[in-house]
């Protein structure tokens, strides 16, 4: 049975639920890990998140680290935007250090917003697909959005039309459960006015917004504009979450529509909503579900997407789900829609 060595650069909500994972399975070995919170550095991996001894201790000494024999890195850093460039061409310090991975000759998988950038963002593509094939090793960006849920799950449900209309996808999230900081940023509870609010719409625009752009193009469906829109929903009742007492008129909720559109009419779409918990705004239900008009017309509901208690799970599975296909795919850049899947790691 063939084995792979993995590095985990990033100890995050995303990087605990991976090495879980990990640990799980028995062709998946973790050979190094890179953190530069002090707290963590110096302490097994496994231990200082709560989870079994690994053997490897995590270290902030990032050339020494990328210098061991390895597979694979699964690159969970948080997003490091670039001064006054929130966008899809404002990760800069991930691409960096993508293209660092990469040079010692290890293939990287992210779950960050590194996503279609032959179409986002022209030049981290050129960059990552010229040190990827200078090395012989592969990048891929694979979550759950971007990622697995949309744009993967849609464009392959398409493959069942002879004619596709429209491919929405319905997507929601009860923040109640998101222990990550960047939950916070949405501002549950406080008056819309002390809340930068295309600030947070940016933010979330540069992780799910390409996803319709890629699901069109991918599928053949022509459109003319990609909109973004977003809707502060205010709560309705009060409820006590994570983020504090939200009371009837602070800010519940936020619904945020992306399309691309001909002469007017959504084509493609994503419709999500976040809101501070699901005990308020019952007419704002959370569902994930995807939605094809046109012959024939396929509507696919799915429960049980998040793990309440370990919703991060959901985004690194498809992540490491992919190793084994991205250590055998060809050198560059590639899309995970780009990569033939293989076997799943055990």
């Amino acid at each position: 049975m063939e084995k792979y060595k993995v590095i985990i650069w990033g100890l995050g909500m995303v990087g605990k639920s991976a090495l879980k994972i990990i640990n799980e399975r028995k062709q998946l070995e973790l050979v190094g890990a890179i953190d530069i919170d002090p707290k963590k550095v110096g302490q097994d991996a496994g231990l200082v998140l709560g989870l079994e001894q690994t053997g490897v201790i995590v270290s902030d000494d990032i050339e020494a680290v990328l210098s061991m024999e390895a597979d694979v890195v699964m690159y969970y850093c948080p997003t490091k935007w670039d001064e006054g460039n929130i966008s899809r061409t404002g990760v800069t310090g991930n691409v960096d250090d993508i293209c660092l991975a990469l040079a010692h000759k290890k293939n990287v998988l992210t779950t960050l917003p590194v996503f279609y950038s032959k179409v986002n963002a022209p030049a981290y593509y050129e960059r990552i697909d010229r040190i990827a094939k200078e090395n012989g090793v592969t990048f891929t960006q694979q979550g759950i959005y971007p990622g697995l849920y949309t744009p993967y799950l849609p464009t392959v449900l398409g493959m069942l039309n002879r004619e596709i209309d429209s491919v929405i996808v319905h997507g929601g999230e009860n923040d109640d459960h998101n222990k990550a900081p960047w939950a916070f940023i949405f501002g549950f509870g406080k008056e819309p006015g002390n809340v930068n609010i295309d600030a947070v719409a940016n933010i979330v625009y540069t992780y799910y917004a390409p996803t319709v752009v890629e699901i069109a193009e991918r599928l053949g469906l022509e459109y003319d504009e990609f909109v973004c829109e977003s809707e502060v929903i205010l709560a309705d009742v009060e409820a006590n979450t994570q983020f504090g007492v939200i009371k009837p008129g602070t800010i519940g909720a936020h619904m945020l529509l992306m399309s691309c559109k001909k002469n007017g009419k959504e084509v493609t779409g994503f419709h999500f909503i976040h809101k501070a918990t699901d005990e308020i705004l019952k007419d704002y239900p959370i569902e994930q579900r995807i939605e094809i008009k046109g012959r024939p017309n396929v509507n696919v509901k799915i429960d049980g997407l998040f793990d309440s208690e370990e919703p991060f799970l959901t985004s690194a599975s498809p992540n490491i789900n992919l190793i084994a296909s991205v250590v055998k795919a060809e050198p560059g850049y590639k899309d995970a829609l780009d990569i033939p899947l293989g076997y799943l790691p055990r």
